[in-house]
């Protein structure tokens, strides 16, 4: 466990509740694009208490970072061997802190844009998760289409080795997959969308159609598009934040995550190649999400 408790421990208001499991047997399964806070602080941190359960720890998450701007985070969790703090904030003022250790391998495409296709293609991940925002879908809001025209998507369509967006990543870390007979795999949003399965699909699917139409045949039958709702206040961290937290929680953690303490994940029970038992620690998993919204 990384050692994220400072000097100052002993002031510290709050006590930091660690993770029980052996991290070092923990392989990824799972491979996310989107480490912000949001992922951290849902998906992150259910994943961490499935991973108590020893029959679970093939379902460790690989956090794929693909953009300038992730530089200072990724720098931040990497320091940390991928670990962090999380502080849950309760409707009556009471506050529980937790240590997750659930992001067992991390990548910087920017600098490591072949470990990241190397790793969508490998059999050891079922599931491609994804919060990449409402817009990162690439969706007109005006034709409800893909839109090919994006100069991002227009350079990835050309450049299939050198992606640089999460559409071509998939792409050619699936082409990879499909080679190498590693099987069939989920692609399951996590955004805050109405049928971000169906958005998801027609985003990824254009996008192959476009690029690859072997490998959107192959996608057809070999990928499902799950849709899920996903609920957690977490609002960004500051600057100020960083310090409030590490100060109420005797901790030295640059990547501190704090949020609500209402939870919520309806998921559609609906992949291809296994998933964990997430309903075991709170998700609901269904035949239909849209008859579980409230």
């Amino acid at each position: 466990m990384a050692n994220l408790v400072n000097a100052n421990a002993a002031n510290a208001t709050q006590v930091v509740k660690g993770y029980a499991y052996n991290r070092s047997l923990v392989k990824a399964g799972i491979l996310h694009f989107g480490v912000g806070n949001f992922h951290r602080a849902h998906l992150e941190f259910m994943t961490n208490m499935l991973l108590e359960n020893n029959t679970q720890q093939n379902w460790g998450i690989c956090g794929a970072m693909i953009l300038p701007g992730d530089e200072r985070l990724y720098h931040a969790l990497k320091k940390q061997d991928g670990e962090y703090t999380l502080t849950v904030c309760g409707r009556d003022d009471s506050i529980q802190v937790y240590q997750l250790g659930a992001l067992v391998e991390l990548y910087w495409g920017i600098e490591e844009q072949e470990q990241i296709l190397n790793k969508i293609a490998s059999k050891d991940i079922k599931i491609i998760t994804l919060t990449i925002t409402e817009g990162g879908y690439n969706i007109s809001r005006q034709s409800g289409e893909f839109m090919l025209d994006n100069a991002q998507v227009a350079h990835d369509i050309q450049n299939p080795a050198k992606p640089v967006t999460a559409f071509g990543y998939v792409a050619e870390g699936l082409r990879r997959r499909k080679a190498a007979g590693n099987g069939p795999v989920t692609i399951l949003s996590c955004d805050n969308l109405q049928h971000n399965g169906n958005t998801a699909r027609k985003a990824f699917m254009t996008f192959v159609g476009a690029q690859d139409k072997e490998l959107a045949a192959w996608m057809e039958e070999n990928v499902t598009f799950p849709n899920s709702m996903v609920d957690r206040i977490t609002p960004a961290t500051r600057p100020d934040d960083i310090e409030r937290l590490n100060a109420q929680n005797g901790t030295c953690d640059e990547a501190p995550v704090y949020c609500e303490d209402f939870i919520q994940w309806v998921v559609e029970d609906n992949f291809a190649a296994g998933r964990p038992a997430w309903e075991t620690v709170g998700a609901q998993m269904t035949d239909d999400v849209t008859a579980s919204r409230i």
